[in-house]
């Protein structure tokens, strides 16, 4: 028996439709028989391991959408026309035969597929097919799909051609609900793609997460933003530093700190809604510091102190300290301001620091409390930093 999901069991899907098409006729396969074989080629193009079987996947399921789209045939009655399920299908085949380029390392087609999945948009926009939430679901799909591609090596303004068809789906969407992980994917986008960026576009393309995330907050969209919207916002803030040592003190760096601290003062003052700084946000935060907080001058250096002092504490008061945030600090700051901070913090713990300044050893001994939450992110606790 043929397993499930797999490029053989998709051609005896097809190989059966066309049985019914040719010598069957009478029995007239519906859209929803067709759609099946079409998610079978999307399956098909999941399971595989291989980027060829994904774009082989992609290219057959395209190809049955367009018999669908022959008008002829369907003035005929040959065919039935295609609906908003049988467009899903295919983009998200497109998608699979994406992300399985992105992993081989083929970026052409990886957007390649972003483009053939752009233009079956424009194919079903061309059909007399409802605004409905799949319609919606097929725009978010291509809205993922040139996201993935933003910050790979050589990569141009992907980031941007998602954010346009984000803006473009938000306005088809009209009192439709738009699932926020479409905004995330675009705001994630931004972040990856400032990571590549000279520092000397940084403020000018900041300004697009930033614009979005208040668009967000302010309810122009019909979504809601949820703890990742501000993290990826305050880690596209510092990204553009992020690898890039000794850089000198400028005014772009203080204009993206001050980005930074107003999303994470808008978290944090958020306190009857669903986002609250989590610790991804603190661990963004002291990334932050470190980015874009210099460190030649004594009051910059005390200043730095005085917002990881503040930012350390809320951080523990909320329990979510994890390995990675405590890791971030311990390289933050200075041996004797590492251990001034931590004497100061612990001195209602009765707890005596042991075994030197090895972060590590060091965060085994904070109090528990203070990592209730931060633990349970795996990813930010690895052994090793």
């Amino acid at each position: 028996m043929e397993r499930r999901g797999s490029i053989t069991s998709a051609k005896l899907a097809e190989d059966l439709l066309h049985l019914l098409e040719e010598y069957y006729f009478e029995l007239a396969p519906t859209t929803a028989i067709y759609n099946s074989v079409l998610n079978a080629w999307s399956q098909a193009g999941k399971m595989g391991n291989d980027a060829k079987v994904s774009l082989y996947a992609a290219v057959r399921a395209s190809a049955l959408l367009d018999q669908m789209l022959d008008e002829e045939r369907q003035l005929s009655g040959m065919l039935p026309p295609p609906n908003e399920s049988s467009f899903l299908m295919v983009i998200n085949a497109m998608s699979h035969a994406a992300n399985s380029a992105l992993k081989a390392g083929n970026i052409s087609d990886a957007k390649n597929a972003a483009m053939n999945a752009e233009e079956l948009l424009q194919k079903m926009e061309l059909q007399p097919l409802e605004t409905r939430q799949i319609a919606l679901s097929c725009r978010g799909s291509v809205v993922r799909i040139w996201a993935s591609l933003s910050g790979m090596s050589g990569s141009h303004d992907y980031a941007a051609r998602a954010h346009t068809l984000l803006m473009n789906m938000a306005e088809e969407a009209g009192h439709l609900p738009i699932d926020v992980i479409y905004f995330n994917v675009v705001l994630d986008a931004w972040a990856r793609d400032l990571s590549r960026k000279d520092t000397g576009q940084a403020m000018s393309r900041l300004s697009k997460p930033r614009a979005l995330l208040m668009d967000l907050i302010g309810g122009k969209y019909n979504a809601m933003p949820d703890n990742s919207s501000f993290n990826h916002v305050i880690r596209a803030c510092y990204a553009p530093w992020a690898s890039r040592q000794n850089v000198e003190e400028d005014e772009d760096r203080r204009n993206a700190w001050e980005m930074a601290f107003d999303v994470y003062s808008r978290m944090a003052e958020r306190h009857h809604g669903a986002c609250r700084p989590d610790a991804h946000t603190y661990t963004h935060m002291f990334k932050a510091i470190a980015c874009l907080w210099p460190k030649n001058t004594a009051k910059s250096s005390d200043e730095r102190v005085a917002l990881c002092k503040n930012i350390f504490q809320s951080c523990c008061q909320d329990g979510q300290l994890s390995k990675t945030s405590f890791w971030v600090i311990s390289t933050l700051l200075e041996s004797s301001e590492l251990m001034d901070l931590l004497s100061h913090e612990l001195r209602d713990h009765n707890i005596m620091i042991k075994g030197g300044l090895n972060p590590d050893r060091l965060y085994t001994q904070m109090p528990a409390e203070w990592s209730r939450n931060g633990r349970n992110v795996k990813s930010l606790n690895r052994h090793k930093q």
